[in-house]
């Protein structure tokens, strides 16, 4: 019966080669820092805020309906 070992890992560290020519429309790596997109946070909570919305105006209508005391 075989045993089951991990197999064996390389040690050589993690390079990113930056030292060639970079294109004009590309950046270097170890430059470039985090460029948020605003529509990508905000499509989330409009999707929410459209559903709270929505649940309230169906409750509302719901409980208009209703008859009184």
């Amino acid at each position: 019966m075989t045993q089951n070992v991990p197999a064996p890992r390389n040690e050589a560290p993690l390079v990113v080669d930056t030292v060639h020519e970079l294109h004009d429309d590309q950046r270097d790596p170890q430059e470039q820092e985090v460029q948020q997109n605003l529509a990508v946070a905000l499509l989330p909570l409009a999707l929410i805020a459209f559903l709270v919305l929505s649940f309230a105006a169906a409750a509302w209508t719901f409980l208009a309906a209703q008859p009184g005391p």
